[in-house]
């Protein structure tokens, strides 16, 4: 039986925007800086509960961390370094043009890891998804961040914009690794519903193909300028994998504070308010409670999604039970398919690219 374990990887939601990018499904808040103060107090109260807690990982993400005014963003990153002991990784989401200097060297102190978001460094497929800031930011922003002593650094891109072609596709890798980067997360564009894309953008249908064949573009680039695929979406040079990502991936727990933040304590999920007020007055979260043989496979598809997939005992320290024992039948009919190697709980080249597939046949 599955039971709950002590939190070992630290997220906060940073809810606050300048304006949502029109492919945006997370929860913000545009523009919400009166309750910047409020929801702060209410983060630092939470962090104050947790002291002498073992973290490995800690992450900022939103929204936009480093929206928040230079003296709360200050406050915060304290709060977290009295918190922490021993992090070996502290990753926070940035955009570029929300980058001061101040804030710049806030992160050079407190930070280990920052990801940029870039999306696409061509103006106009920048407009199409209702992407603020201008493509001149960037490259200053990532060079500020080296100046204050930023070796990790991170560049967010999409590929499958409307009206995107190979050859644009191509151009925003190269000019990524321009940039003095470590890792690059390479999405592919998901038109959510409910969003402002979803509304006037519909997916044409080649265009599985056509993102396929950026994938495959994607993956020759990066590989000769040194950067390995380690999971579905996401490169790195060796050593600068996203820690926080790799650990929940593979079955830690982890905690997340904030609005619309998400935990999970090694047996059920939770999911507080995507409401900043109802947060704040002090609405729970909400239980997603499922049987222990659902919550063990969603467990074992998401270690899936990484190249290494699970290492030998690593599933059944997480999970209690091997991953033959708990799907048997699956795992030999992906193996047959040239889905998954024949040795070890790692997918082919085939199941990555099929991984949806590969997810609902062990689910």
């Amino acid at each position: 039986m599955l039971t709950a374990r002590p939190w070992r990887n630290l997220y906060i939601h940073v809810p606050f925007c300048r304006g949502k990018c029109d492919y945006c499904a997370f929860y913000s808040e545009p523009e919400g800086g009166r309750w910047m103060r409020p929801w702060l107090d209410k983060i630092k109260k939470e962090l104050s509960a947790l002291n002498g807690l073992l973290l490995h990982t800690i992450y900022l993400g939103g929204g936009t961390p480093t929206l928040l005014p230079a003296e709360l963003l200050a406050e915060l990153l304290e709060s977290l370094h009295d918190l922490h002991s021993g992090a070996s990784e502290i990753s926070i989401e940035c955009n570029p043009e929300s980058l001061t200097p101040e804030k710049a060297a806030l992160l050079g102190k407190y930070v280990t890891r920052v990801s940029l978001g870039v999306q696409s460094f061509d103006p106009e497929l920048r407009r199409r998804i209702g992407r603020r800031g201008d493509p001149a930011a960037i490259r200053p922003a990532f060079e500020l961040l080296r100046r204050n002593g930023l070796e990790n650094l991170s560049c967010d891109l999409i590929c499958g914009l409307p009206g995107q072609d190979a050859a644009a596709w191509e151009n925003d890798l190269r000019q990524a690794l321009t940039l003095p980067v470590k890792h690059l997360s390479a999405y592919s564009l998901t038109v959510e519903e409910g969003t402002a894309l979803s509304r006037r953008f519909r997916a044409d249908p080649d265009s599985d193909l056509r993102t396929a064949a950026m994938d495959r573009r994607t993956r020759r680039i990066l590989k000769a300028a040194g950067f390995e695929q380690y999971e579905i979406s996401n490169y790195s040079q060796p050593g600068f994998e996203c820690r926080h990502n790799q650990n929940i991936w593979h079955g830690e727990t982890y905690l997340g504070l904030g609005p619309a933040a998400c935990s999970f304590d090694g047996r059920d999920r939770y999911t507080q308010t995507a409401s900043v007020q109802q947060w704040l007055a002090g609405t729970g979260p909400e239980l997603d409670r499922v049987t222990d043989d659902v919550r063990r496979a969603e467990m074992l598809i998401m270690g899936l999604r990484t190249v290494r997939g699970w290492k030998c005992g690593e599933f059944e320290a997480a999970a209690g039970i091997a991953p033959e024992s708990l799907r048997p039948a699956a795992i030999d009919s992906l193996r047959r398919k040239g889905m998954m190697k024949k040795r070890g709980i790692v997918l082919t080249r085939r199941g990555l690219d099929f991984w949806n597939d590969a997810a609902l046949e062990l689910l």
